[in-house]
């Protein structure tokens, strides 16, 4: 049985103060479901390598990167991850040490999303929601020595979470020579603020995860200029050509009219309303996610019955705000929509996550047909999204 950490001592005690690890009792992520998940990204990788792409899976063989590692990458004819260390083992010999790692592997599986967002709510709801994503990884091999090239990020502090098997973490400030090192087993986390290196070993083989969440630096600055060159180029378009000077001594304009322009062009973004509404939107669907992103895409649309049954999903995490006057902007689970006003209150009002109420009674919430349609548009939106769920008729 899975027991939740006491969030509020750790707050208090360790967050951004000292390591520690928590004890679960059992794994976050079930370890034959988290194997699964890395069979599933790394399938495409195993024709080659894919760039820029997310999920992101590497290979290492000792401290060295592989650019093609094929079928050294999980596969179906592995049963789990026990099997696959097996089998890298004897390709590689046993004496060689390798990891599988993956960048965002969360993103394809929303039951494995889920899960660590239930855990990530613990921490948030004691110490806020970073206006920055949360990163995860997660590896799985068997090495005496941490890979060259394996991610690391600067002013973030990380749980480390042991999904199978069993983990060394060295942990140090400023000299590895008086590192403090720690084991942990599956069903333990291990927790290090961002002033602390850490290097992570297993000599027989482990599976895990890693939760990187954003607490120092100069990254709020960087999104928010990454988001008004986006607005700039979606409004002037992107021009390459770099403009020239007159050469000095020679005659010329004293300005550059190009750069004169673009600087004009981006007071009027900074100054203007999109920017503010992007952010808007930014930090709904960051809040309604719990931080952790990318998230998975929606589900498949399908149209509510009237004589269906709905309920709300745990958490049920529905963010509404006022986007312009007359205007809402929801989000759920990392995904924002325009929705209606203020009378959509009411439906959520009768959603719970343990009561299974008939789509007909919420139809009906709405005054006429056009708040009618209203809410039938958001009931169905709400389903893509997983904020709500279908309950089986024998079950209402």
């Amino acid at each position: 049985m899975r027991h939740a950490p006491d969030w509020a001592r750790f707050a208090s005690k360790h967050w951004e103060q000292s390591p520690t690890r928590l004890r679960l009792g059992s794994p976050l992520i079930p370890p034959e479901q988290a194997f699964q998940g890395l069979v599933s990204v790394s399938a495409p990788f195993r024709f080659g390598t894919r760039f820029r792409a997310l999920p992101d899976v590497r290979f290492f063989a000792d401290t060295s990167r592989l650019r093609a590692p094929g079928t050294l990458l999980p596969g179906d004819e592995d049963a789990d991850a026990t099997a696959y260390l097996q089998r890298v083992g004897r390709e590689l010999g046993a004496a060689r040490s390798f990891q599988c790692f993956v960048e965002q592997p969360l993103m394809e599986d929303y039951a494995q999303w889920e899960r660590v967002r239930r855990f990530v709510d613990g921490v948030l709801m004691h110490v806020g929601v970073p206006v920055l994503p949360i990163i995860s990884d997660v590896w799985l091999g068997r090495f005496s020595q941490a890979p060259q090239g394996a991610a690391r990020h600067e002013h973030h502090s990380r749980f480390t979470v042991v999904l199978q098997g069993r983990v060394r973490v060295r942990h140090w400030e400023k000299d590895a020579r008086k590192a403090r090192t720690v084991e942990a087993q599956a069903g333990d986390v291990l927790y290090a603020p961002s002033h602390l290196w850490q290097e992570e070993t297993s000599d027989e083989g482990a599976l895990a995860l890693r939760l990187w969440i954003p607490v120092r630096g100069s990254e709020p600055q960087e999104a928010v200029k990454a988001l008004a060159v986006k607005l700039l180029n979606a409004q002037h378009g992107e021009d390459d050509t770099v403009p020239y000077l007159p050469y000095p001594g020679k005659r010329g304009p004293a300005r550059v009219p190009r750069l004169d322009g673009v600087a004009s062009a981006l007071r009027d973004v900074t100054h203007g309303p999109d920017l503010q509404q992007v952010l808007r939107i930014t930090w709904a669907q960051r809040v309604s996610a719990s931080a952790l992103e990318p998230v998975p895409p929606p589900r498949a649309h399908e149209a509510l019955e009237e004589d269906a049954f709905v309920r709300k999903t745990h958490p049920g995490r529905v963010v509404r705000m006022l986007d312009s006057p007359g205007q809402w902007l929801w989000a759920v689970n990392g995904h924002a929509f325009a929705g209606p006003g203020p009378f959509a209150a009411t439906v959520l009002d009768a959603l719970s996550p343990g009561v299974p109420v008939r789509v007909g009674a919420l139809w009906s919430l709405g005054r006429g047909a056009a708040q009618r349609e209203q809410v039938r548009a958001l009931l169905e939106t709400l389903h893509a999204l997983r904020g709500i769920e279908r309950v089986p008729a024998q079950e209402a």
